[in-house]
């Protein structure tokens, strides 16, 4: 997927002009970044168009946080306030989860499920079904 595909596809599903939908990616990307491990962010990075990737490595990664703490960072990064951090979120997440292939999907919804993220997973409107599915599953 383009970068701009993705930016359009998460623009509609917030119904928002594409530079807040860039600006909400952007921060829940850098969030994202943040949870999973280096080595994890990197592979997904590498998935990612465009610029996207960086956002996922440049932080610290593996840190520990709840799912309202993750939407809450995603809250503190947005510039826009029209859009609501959790639906910001859980749009990303459902694209980027469409985005990338069947095992950096895998593992990204194996990582959320382990964090306790499953309301996340479960919220994203991602054209996959992640509710039972495990890793080896995909």
């Amino acid at each position: 997927m383009e970068q701009s595909v993705l930016f359009e596809t998460v623009s509609d599903r917030l119904d928002t002009d594409e530079k807040a939908a860039s600006n909400a990616t952007r921060a829940v990307i850098e969030t994202l970044g943040e949870r999973l491990s280096a080595d994890e962010s990197e592979e997904l990075a590498a998935q990612l168009p465009g610029d996207l990737g960086r956002h996922l490595t440049e932080g610290e990664s593996g840190q520990r946080f709840s799912e309202e703490a993750f939407v809450s960072r995603v809250d503190q990064r947005m510039d826009t306030v029209d859009v609501p951090a959790q639906d910001a979120t859980t749009s990303v997440l459902g694209v980027i989860l469409e985005a990338v292939d069947e095992r950096d999907r895998a593992a990204v919804v194996d990582q959320f499920r382990q964090y306790g993220f499953e309301e996340l997973l479960a919220e994203t409107d991602a054209a996959v079904d992640v509710g039972e599915r495990t890793p080896d599953e995909y």
